[in-house]
């Protein structure tokens, strides 16, 4: 935490400084302001140590602060995306990550991302479990070993009640992470197994509900 507390103060001053600040004299005191380049370097430091103790907040305004300098930071522009959702700042991801879309149709992870946002928005106003379905059925479309996008499919028919299906997702993201995943954390593993029993327990609750046997499992 110490680590963010310095940060904290050193990006108060960078905020406040002119971008492209260069070297000043005064009262014969010579200082030092970084170059852009030294600047968006620092500040990305600043946004990986706040979003990794999760003040999603801290490090959305470090990631905006970088865009002031250069909009178009490609690095921010892709991973500030998913800060927004983490921080609820729903209108913003939705924004970001479908201009991001539209600019790059073929990256998978940009699609997932933006179907994510729409399964697990809080908001109802952005929440659209339908779009969920279709984009991350795009984004399998370009890559179907990717366990993440099984994962977000998962969420977006269990958002929509179809939980046959969110059940069969999410046990073929389990058999995908087991033969393609790499670096799967075990918060991760911990998140998948928790969503394998919420899909479980909502079909087998469908299923008694309206009376289905067991066959359609076999």
């Amino acid at each position: 935490m110490k680590r963010i507390l310095v940060s904290a103060l050193t990006l108060a001053a960078l905020v406040s400084a002119p971008a492209g600040a260069q070297t000043q004299e005064s009262a014969g005191i010579q200082i030092n302001q970084k170059t852009d380049a030294e600047r968006i370097e620092f500040l990305l430091s600043v946004a990986d140590a706040y979003f990794a103790e999760k003040e999603y907040e801290s490090a959305v305004s470090a990631y905006e602060r970088i865009l002031e300098i250069d909009p178009n930071h490609q690095q921010s522009r892709y991973v500030i995306g998913h800060v927004y959702i983490e921080a609820k700042q729903y209108q913003k991801a939705e924004k970001l990550l479908s201009e991001l879309v539209e600019d790059f149709p073929e990256d998978f992870k940009l699609k997932n991302n933006l179907a994510w946002l729409y399964a697990t928005a809080e908001d109802p106003a952005v929440r659209d479990g339908h779009k969920a379905i279709a984009l991350a059925q795009e984004a399998m479309a370009i890559d179907p070993y990717d366990h993440h996008v099984w994962s977000t499919l998962a969420e977006a028919y269990y958002v929509t009640g179809q939980y046959e299906k969110a059940y069969r997702a999410i046990t073929h993201m389990a058999s995908v992470a087991t033969t393609h995943g790499q670096g799967v954390t075990q918060e991760q593993v911990d998140a998948y197994n928790e969503q394998i029993r919420k899909c479980k327990r909502a079909w087998d609750t469908q299923k008694m509900i309206e009376g289905t046997d067991d066959e359609s499992e076999k």
